[in-house]
């Protein structure tokens, strides 16, 4: 599943589409005005004060084609491009009625207060906390598990086993490998994400997974270092 920072990339590649007027498709006849991201959303927004809401799923993507030449089931057809958008959820609506049940995102305005106010609502293993949207926008799974190996935490244990300064330290951590994600045009650097059996680069023992939370997602981590 694309995280935060594919949408951060995929609202730049629709920037060229600011102020220019929507001809076909979601939005029609109104100009665009802003293009942002938030968490795992793509927001669009008009100068009609609408917006188009885009979550892209597990294999959802985002292109920007030359005008008149875009093809797929949504296209924002504009004299400066052609929005080309794969998704699993679109909606549209005036922007005070599309709301967004999401937590502090770790690509904006981050609150680390909220964040930890959010996160121990539910005493359940930090690994299932950190992919759930309304504890914090933007983590995904790669992010979690990478994150979780370099701060040594056991994404096993219960969220209530972690001081504030630790959990603080994980969504920093996570934070910044998204924005690295951006830096590289949107590839992550893995070093236990999807090696189950091969040795841990710190201290060589067998990688390990399992699938945690509501959507069985798999966490990766080495059982000698996070502890």
């Amino acid at each position: 599943m694309p995280e935060g920072h594919s949408l951060v990339l995929a609202a730049r590649r629709l920037e060229p589409l600011v102020s220019q007027v929507v001809d076909e498709g979601p939005l029609a006849g109104e100009r665009i005005v802003a293009v942002e991201a938030r968490g795992k959303h793509l927001l669009i927004h008009s100068d009609e004060r609408h917006v188009l809401d885009v979550h892209l799923g597990m294999h959802g993507s985002v292109r920007l084609a030359p005008p008149g030449t875009g093809r797929g089931r949504l296209v924002l057809r504009t004299a400066g491009g052609d929005a080309v958008i794969r998704a699993s959820r679109v909606r549209v609506g005036p922007e005070s009625r599309v709301r967004l049940a999401l937590g502090p995102d770790l690509l904006g305005d981050f609150d680390p207060q909220e964040y930890l106010r959010r996160i121990r609502l539910v005493d359940r293993p930090l690994g299932e906390a950190l992919l759930d949207q309304r504890v914090c926008a933007g983590i995904g799974n790669i992010a979690k598990s990478e994150a979780l190996w370099r701060c040594e935490a056991d994404p096993l244990a219960p969220v209530s086993t972690f001081p504030d300064e630790r959990l603080t330290e994980v969504a920093a951590v996570a934070a910044a490998i998204l924005r690295e994600g951006v830096e590289h045009r949107g590839r992550l650097s893995s070093q236990v994400y999807r090696r189950t059996g091969r040795p841990c680069p710190r201290c060589g023992t067998p990688i390990q997974s399992a699938p945690q939370g509501e959507h069985r997602r798999t966490t990766y981590w080495c059982p000698a270092c996070q502890r």
